[in-house]
């Protein structure tokens, strides 16, 4: 234990795991589909959901039944947790309160402890892949708050979940900062088994991480040694990828029979396949840079992943690592801006940003510290390196305070021009947090606000007040994490062990 506290892996996961968990968003028409498979199964003992479905417009209709519209991925994880904690509340009253503390539990289980974990398993690989510990410490934070990971750590949705399974693959794929890419002593079968059934999982979990998918599967190939390594990975990916083709089979007649072929959103009926177009300039320019959705107009500072991605592919150490985080950010982004056969589907719905593009995001953090790894000939000037981290620091900052505000007040305001402008700042500055009146359950619709985070659950408090105990915990978490890295470097700089990245610069242990 002395051991563990002493890892700044423990203290990005503990600052991760406090503040995903600090929020509950109550519903919306994706969350609600997603309960409502988990509920079905728990509840009915079936995937139809049509006792559940007047919650939601998220649905399919295949032989006059409903089915949850989404990969089942999300929801299939969740069974385990709802049904738990459906044991031990089955009387509470209302069940609508019963309903909505087992979604909490579910959202945090499936989606805000995998991405927690995942903030420590990118610090990892941002210094396998050679950034200096205190950097990929930054970069790490960077991901967890200062992006649409934030906001999507807490719904239950797919997208993050799928963003996590994806930063656990490479990060067990990785080339190892102790070993020649011929060394096949990392590669192990259980590595590489468990690396499988991350990638299957993910695409269970969100059908369009496909693309993703490939680009990640063509890097294995080309560092993974001996080949014969490379039966273990489709081997792991082989039960997740069975089951949803059951569950495929089950609901729709066919493995291959997708749910967006039964969906009445009339935006999948055209296009070239299931509503997808080829990829539109002005559609990408809108995910980039529009009030309502653009990426880098909220998100300013991940343009520096074109930068950093385009170093680490130059350099032939880093070219295999470099070309994956520009591939799978380009496919993103192109899959995002083929969702233009009606004029608002590349939004994605409610929300503040394009969810469509959250499973890519730990690839622009990747890719931006390839700006560092190895330190550039400027970064050794004292003076260009304080103002390239002043100014860093200042575009992190300014972004987290908008997902802060966001998470805090609601992520998905709908129907809304500017969502910061018109909504989010308005409610912030008169102290209105936790805001969203959707029910999650399949009871009466409510007036008042459904949402709710731990100030207000556990000490009455209201308002920005109802922060300020997510605060002192950051406070004190960040805290331990600078400690951590403090202990690391006093470690290192007395001859400590330490070993060098297949990039030629330090890494972890």
């Amino acid at each position: 234990m002395r051991l563990l506290l002493r890892r700044p892996e423990a203290a990005l996961f503990a600052l991760a795991f406090g503040a995903y968990a600090y929020f509950f968003q109550a519903g919306g028409w994706n969350e609600n589909v997603r309960l409502d498979l988990t509920r079905a199964i728990v509840e009915e003992h079936t995937i139809v959901i049509d006792y559940y479905a007047g919650n939601t417009g998220d649905f399919c209709v295949f032989n006059r039944h409903f089915y949850c519209d989404k990969a089942p991925g999300t929801s299939v994880l969740g069974v385990p947790v709802y049904a738990a904690w459906r044991a031990v509340a089955r009387d509470m009253r209302p069940r609508g309160r019963m309903v909505h503390l087992g979604a909490y539990l579910v959202t945090l289980c499936v989606v805000g402890l995998p991405s927690a974990l995942a903030v420590a398993a990118l610090f990892r690989l941002a210094m396998r892949w050679g950034a200096p510990a205190a950097a990929a410490a930054v970069l790490a934070m960077a991901w967890a708050f200062g992006t649409l990971a934030l906001p999507y750590a807490t719904l239950l949705y797919g997208h993050q979940l799928a963003a996590a399974l994806l930063v656990f693959a490479v990060a067990l794929l990785a080339r190892a900062p102790d070993a020649p890419s011929s060394d096949a002593a990392r590669w192990t079968q259980a590595r590489m088994f468990l690396a499988g059934l991350a990638l299957g999982s993910a695409f269970a979990t969100e059908y369009p991480v496909a693309l993703p998918l490939a680009v990640i599967g063509l890097y294995a190939l080309a560092v993974v040694r001996p080949w014969s390594r490379l039966v273990w990975l489709a081997l792991g990916a082989a039960p997740p990828l069975l089951a949803l083709a059951v569950y495929h089979t089950a609901a729709f007649g066919s493995p291959l029979t997708f749910p967006y072929v039964s969906s009445p959103d009339v935006a999948r009926e055209g296009g070239l396949f299931l509503g997808l177009t080829l990829p539109d300039p002005r559609v990408t320019y809108k995910i980039l840079f529009s009030f309502d959705r653009g990426l880098l107009r909220h998100v300013p500072w991940l343009a520096l992943a074109l930068a950093g991605g385009a170093r680490m592919a130059a350099r032939r150490a880093g070219r295999a690592e470099g070309l994956l985080c520009l591939s799978v950010m380009a496919l993103a982004l192109s899959f995002n801006s083929s969702l233009s056969t009606t004029p608002g589907d590349w939004k994605a719905g409610a929300g503040i940003g394009t969810r469509h593009l959250v499973a890519s995001l730990p690839f622009y953090i990747l890719a931006i510290g390839g700006l560092i790894a190895p330190p550039p000939a400027w970064w050794r000037r004292r003076p260009l390196r304080w103002a390239a981290i002043a100014v860093f620091a200042a575009l992190v900052v300014g972004s987290t305070a908008k997902m802060v505000a966001a998470t805090a007040v609601r992520p998905e305001p709908s129907g809304i021009d500017d969502p910061f402008v018109d909504y989010i700042w308005p409610h912030w500055e008169r102290g209105e947090v936790a805001l969203n009146p959707i029910v999650m359950h399949n009871g009466p619709m409510a007036d008042d606000p459904q949402a709710w985070n731990l100030g207000q659950k556990w000490f009455g408090l209201t308002g920005r007040t109802s922060l300020v105990p997510l605060a002192g915990f950051a406070l004190l978490a960040t805290t331990w994490l600078v400690w951590t890295l403090k202990q690391r470097a006093e470690v290192l700089s007395q001859g400590g062990h330490s070993h060098v990245t297949t990039m030629g610069v330090r890494g972890p242990p």
